[in-house]
């Protein structure tokens, strides 16, 4: 992990979980001990005698803040307010997504407090009996929101150097629920991480040594040697391989592209093994080539690789919870930059499937990178492949930053991703694919081109150039945007990276190989 030391995000918290008999006497014993009782709007108006104290001394009591139960300094406690967060359209926000909110919201009034420590403090946590029922069978969406959000509550530098251990008790919380949120925080993380990375920091190269040092610490952590396996297809690979469109994008850059494909695999017995595949797109950094961006459009482009950051993500938390399957994940990795060696509009590049590609736009190359990833991936022939690219502004401009575009050949995995993104609130909409719109990529000198000339469904194009790689009945694209331009989300910070659709396609992954 020393590579990654210095750009690795982590929460403010850590988390233990003990029984609740102990907590008393382990406040009396630590200096910076403190009781901490949360209760929910209605539980706290039904026993407001309960709470004279902060009644009479601090005024009329507001959710989201801390008040003391007496004058000891030690207890505490804290009203989740009504308010859930905000719903997609009709569609009324999930479990998952509210219990979530619920743990961010107590993030920033912990912090507050923890900070008038100079020491580490410990918060013994514990609900109010209607809360417990509420949480209980998400409980581990709860301390997920903790953490996350505990990245973006910051409240002073002093605790980048501290953290305050957050105590939950076991008539709640267990030490699995513990693993299992621990285990999707941590790849959040890595997501975030790796997008928030600068590009001379991150590029195809280092991008490869960033992820081996990764993936042999997980393998350390989980015990298991071979538990994740790397392979890389270096540039005289891919020209070995006949992925000519990868090879076409990385010729503007002095640092040679790559693809880099990690496989997971139970150990577990299991009569039929499902198989899943993830694709991420990675250019660490996209100038748009000679269709070369605007300085405006050109600022953040190296959250352009944040498909593969998403896809690393996933694949992470699935073997850190040993989800009983096989799963690939396939990152190609370029940078679109502008030398005498780069792409030209007007260029003819053949596909590893054989079809001739003509480069309309420089600046669409994502697809391409993803058009031979999608090719080798489908020979394996899994049960499903999963896409995720930072890959149209389209997409944007049709559904803004915090709503992403979904597609797919296939009813079943689309309508799953599209109801667990509500259950989450990783939101993403269901968008169709016309195959009248095909004629949008038709050329005169070539089977087909990478971009539409005429401006109109930019996103819906890319999807159906896409489309054409794939060779499986079951496949979803996402075009997502991985970016946060204001702190409108939970998983952000500030402005930077998101970790988004990691939980998004990790449970939607659990849920279909459970179907299988």
């Amino acid at each position: 992990m020393n590579l990654l030391s210095g750009w690795l995000l982590s929460p403010q918290f850590s988390i233990e979980i003990q029984a609740e008999d102990d907590f008393s006497k382990q406040i009396e014993e630590q200096p910076g001990g403190i009781s901490l009782l949360i209760l929910s709007e209605n539980d706290y108006n039904s026993n407001s005698a309960k709470f004279e104290f902060p009644i009479s001394f601090m005024g009329t009591v507001k959710t989201k803040i801390l008040y003391p139960l007496n004058n000891t300094g030690k207890n505490f406690f804290y009203i989740i307010p009504k308010d859930e967060p905000k719903k997609l359209a009709y569609e009324e926000p999930g479990k998952a997504h509210i219990i979530s909110h619920m743990g961010a919201l107590l993030s920033a009034p912990l912090l507050q407090l923890a900070n008038k420590f100079e020491n580490e403090v410990k918060f013994f946590v514990t609900f109010s009996e209607d809360l417990k029922t509420k949480i209980k069978f998400e409980n581990h969406e709860f301390i997920l929101g903790l953490l996350q959000k505990s990245i973006s509550n910051k409240v002073t530098k002093n605790l980048q150097q501290k953290k305050s251990v957050v105590v939950l008790d076991q008539s709640l919380f267990s030490n699995e629920c513990l693993i299992k949120a621990q285990a999707l925080s941590d790849a959040m993380c890595y997501t975030r991480s790796f997008i928030n990375m600068p590009p001379n920091i991150l590029n195809p190269e280092t991008y490869e040594m960033h992820l081996r040092s990764l993936i042999k610490f997980e393998c350390e952590k989980a015990h298991e040697p071979n538990h994740i396996q790397i392979e890389v297809f270096d540039d005289q690979e891919l020209i070995k391989q006949n992925c000519g469109l990868i090879i076409a994008v990385g010729k503007g850059s002095e640092v040679k592209p790559r693809l880099i494909k990690l496989t997971y695999t139970t150990h577990q017995s299991l009569n039929k093994m499902p198989h899943v595949s993830l694709i991420g797109k990675g250019i660490t950094f996209d100038s748009g080539g000679y269709d070369i961006k605007p300085s405006s459009g050109m600022r953040i482009m190296k959250k352009d690789m944040g498909g593969s950051a998403a896809a690393l993500g996933i694949f992470l938390a699935c073997a850190r919870l040993k989800l009983p399957m096989k799963l690939t994940c396939w990152l190609p990795l370029a940078e679109n930059m502008i030398s005498g060696q780069a792409m030209r509009p007007g260029d003819v590049y053949r596909a590893r499937n054989g079809l001739q590609i003509e480069i309309d736009n420089t600046d669409a190359e994502g697809r391409l990178v993803l058009a031979d990833a999608l090719n080798l991936a489908c020979e394996e022939n899994p049960d499903w492949i999963i896409d995720l690219a930072t890959l149209t502004g389209a997409a944007r401009v049709a559904l803004g930053t915090m709503i992403d575009c979904l597609y797919g050949n296939d009813k079943e995995t689309t309508q799953l991703l599209f109801k667990t993104g509500l259950e989450t609130g990783d939101w993403v909409w269901k968008v169709p694919l016309p195959a009248d719109y095909e004629s949008y990529l038709d050329s005169n000198v070539s089977d087909m081109a990478n971009s539409g000339t005429s401006g109109f469904a930019g996103s819906i194009t890319a999807a159906l150039f896409l489309q054409k790689f794939v060779t499986i009945p079951q496949w979803n694209h996402i075009d997502t945007y991985m970016w946060c331009d204001k702190p409108t989300g939970l998983w952000s910070e500030g402005s930077g990276a998101t970790g988004k659709c990691v939980r998004l396609v990790t449970r939607s992954i659990e849920t279909f190989i459970s179907r299988l």
